[in-house]
């Protein structure tokens, strides 16, 4: 049996040496615990810190007693971006982003090192616009509690054909871990007003009868269960998460709403590099109290980039008079297998997905939409690409069917 004298943090030109110790999970004086010491590299690596992290034992003149060094590489953390593109959802875009994934808001003058995430987004384009600012401090009060803080402004014109949305909101966010490294709840309070406007004069009553703003009081729970190799680009490991959230009520203001959401999603390693991953998801929303009906703003839609590739964008719903209108509960399945065409840059994909919308809330029946699809997964870093290409298969109720999809997205799939 062999004790740990003394931790040994080498190569972190930048990053503070509490940064890194408080993540591990072995400490001095203890056993030398090789899973653990192996789960704290891999915690580090995720960080996105580091392009490198290993670790090993040093020996010491003490008997039964080992130094544990970990020598980690630092990696570029910041990012500035500007550019113009297109993606099928937001359609032509222009862009500026600012982002420090190792922030120190008291480190001046660099102002890296800390662990906190600062981003700052300007989007503007066709179909939206959107500005945030965000900023995460992992270890709020030197504690493993997460603080988040968000101001944004969103507009967008393609939810629908026949009007636009507007959300002007704050948000402050406390998470933290349970029960291990793998468990997580995660509190979220957001205070908006969402502006529903610029009604097409053939849109249907249901639709004019949400014109005008509402300030919508939100507060969200979220268990999450992660054991994922790597949250980026995983190759194994599952994800859960079980939501709750409620508006109005004890929280005041104009909305009085609740929903539930499940998700999960398992990675199975195959040979060669080659992942398989299954997904599931289900989630619904209710009024309650004052309001008689969900508003337009919390109704559920499926379609696009991220859910049912093969269909418009938030085109998988109910409909009334040839309308997509949203619907108070929905689910989803999907079937994902990708292969590595370079080494952890480009992956092909195939997919099948299935799932549905339906009216009302914890009613479902046996109508679902489907596609199948291929796609490429460009994994640059600071930058990830999906591109899809999908088939509609089956189409229920009055969904309409459309050709093949080219679809295009920026980002990870969390």
């Amino acid at each position: 049996m062999v004790n740990i004298r003394y931790i040994d943090i080498r190569g972190n030109t930048r990053t503070k040496d509490k940064v890194i110790r408080r993540e591990l999970l072995v400490y001095p004086g203890e056993l030398y615990d090789m899973v653990r010491v192996r789960r704290s590299e891999r915690i580090l690596q995720n960080l996105g810190y580091f392009s490198k992290v290993a670790s090993y034992p040093r020996e010491t003149r003490e008997p039964f007693s080992d130094d544990l060094v970990y020598e980690v590489e630092e990696s570029r953390t910041g990012q500035f971006m500007v550019g113009a593109g297109y993606s099928s959802v937001d359609e032509v875009i222009g862009f500026a982003e600012l982002s420090q994934g190792n922030f120190d808001l008291l480190g001046w003058p660099h102002f890296i090192g800390g662990g906190q995430k600062l981003r700052l987004r300007a989007q503007v384009g066709t179909a939206m616009q959107d500005y945030l600012i965000s900023f995460v401090e992992p270890w709020f009060l030197d504690r493993k509690l997460s603080l988040g803080l968000d101001l944004y402004n969103t507009t967008r014109s393609n939810l629908s054909d026949y009007y636009n949305e507007e959300r002007l909101g704050a948000a402050v966010t406390l998470g933290k871990p349970l029960r291990g490294y793998f468990h997580r709840a995660n509190l979220r309070y957001s205070l908006e007003e969402i502006t529903i406007y610029n009604i097409s004069d053939d849109a249907v009553q249901r639709i004019k009868n949400e014109a005008g703003a509402r300030t919508v009081s939100s507060l969200k729970l979220t268990f999450i269960h992660d054991t994922r190799d790597n949250m980026f680009v995983p190759t194994s490991g599952v994800r859960n998460t079980l939501a709750a959230r409620v508006s109005g009520g004890p929280l005041g203001f104009d909305t009085d709403m609740y929903g539930l959401e499940a998700d999960y999603s398992v990675y199975f390693p195959l040979w060669f590099g080659h992942v398989f991953n299954l997904r599931g998801w289900a989630a619904v929303v209710q009024e309650y109290g004052d309001d008689d009906d969900v508003r337009l703003f919390d109704r559920l839609f499926l379609g696009g980039a991220r859910t049912l590739r093969g269909f418009k964008y938030r085109y998988v719903s109910p409909y009334e008079e040839g309308e997509p209108i949203g619907g108070k509960t929905a689910a989803l399945a999907a079937a994902e297998y990708t292969v590595p065409l370079t080494r952890q840059v480009l992956r092909l994909a195939f997919f099948y997905e299935l799932g549905n919308v339906w009216l009302d809330a914890y009613e479902m029946n046996e109508e679902y939409n489907s596609d199948v699809g291929i796609g490429l997964r460009l994994n640059i870093p600071g930058f990830p690409i999906r591109l899809d290409y999908a088939w509609p298969l089956e189409v229920s109720g009055d969904v309409a069917r459309t050709s093949a999809r080219f679809n295009f997205w920026l980002g990870y799939g969390f």
